[in-house]
């Protein structure tokens, strides 16, 4: 699996296929990510069951297969994001593979209900596009993971505070509407200091996975993690 993430996981061979247009700031960007993510937590990916919160096109569950998770499960607001990446899944059968389409916060519940478990959770990149951070963080829990990754926007501060932002619902990369004709989300970044609160609430102990990238490094992509305005934690229990 080292030699899967050092020659890169992610390239234009295995994602692009014509239906995806990655820059290569964007392909060294996932990369650096997936050696981060991924690395300290083998043990926690191959042979375990995944769950993927806010998966877009599916990069981070086709990623963790291909590292040897039996299972991983996608949950995204957008369909169009679901179509465009559906070419990753086209050799993976539904054993190993699925996708629910909706709000995080009413599928989850209905996913608990069936009586799902999941080995390790990731939520990449989406945890600063939501405003309950800690009703999200008990939803996790509730399928009883041994691992949490989150990969997020955050204020690097020791004040436990949320900065709220607008968020334009009509970009892709953003919140999803909750209501007909809503234009704006009131989503929040949270410190580093609310984080590890949050985690010491529900019982988990928080790593903070090294981002010591210097410009001089010209680590393209990477600019956020490096001036320290993106994070990526693992809560275990």
């Amino acid at each position: 699996m080292n030699m899967l993430l050092n020659n890169g996981l992610f390239t234009p061979e295995k994602i692009n296929k014509d239906r995806m247009f990655w820059e290569p700031s964007m392909f060294n960007r996932m990369n650096q990510r997936a050696k981060r993510i991924f690395t300290p937590n083998f043990d926690h990916i191959a042979g375990k069951s995944i769950l993927d919160l806010g998966s877009r096109s599916g990069w981070w569950s086709w990623a963790a297969i291909q590292l040897g998770a039996n299972f991983t499960l996608g949950v995204e607001g957008r369909r169009s994001s679901v179509e465009k990446g559906k070419h990753l899944f086209e050799n993976i059968g539904l054993d190993r593979h699925r996708c629910v389409v909706g709000n995080v916060f009413d599928v989850l519940p209905n996913l608990i209900t069936q009586g799902y478990h999941f080995d390790t959770i990731l939520c990449l990149g989406f945890y600063y596009h939501i405003y309950d951070h800690y009703g999200l963080l008990k939803l996790m829990d509730a399928f009883r993971p041994k691992h949490i990754v989150i990969d997020s926007e955050m204020e690097l501060s020791q004040e436990t505070t949320v900065w709220i932002r607008r968020e334009k619902v009509h970009h892709p990369n953003n919140a999803i509407t909750e209501f007909e004709g809503q234009l704006i989300f009131p989503a929040g970044n949270i410190t580093t200091a609310t984080m590890e609160l949050l985690s010491e609430c529900m019982n988990y102990k928080i790593h903070w996975c090294s981002w010591d990238l210097s410009k001089e490094d010209k680590q393209i992509g990477c600019e956020d993690y490096i001036e320290k305005r993106r994070f990526t934690c693992i809560l275990t229990k």
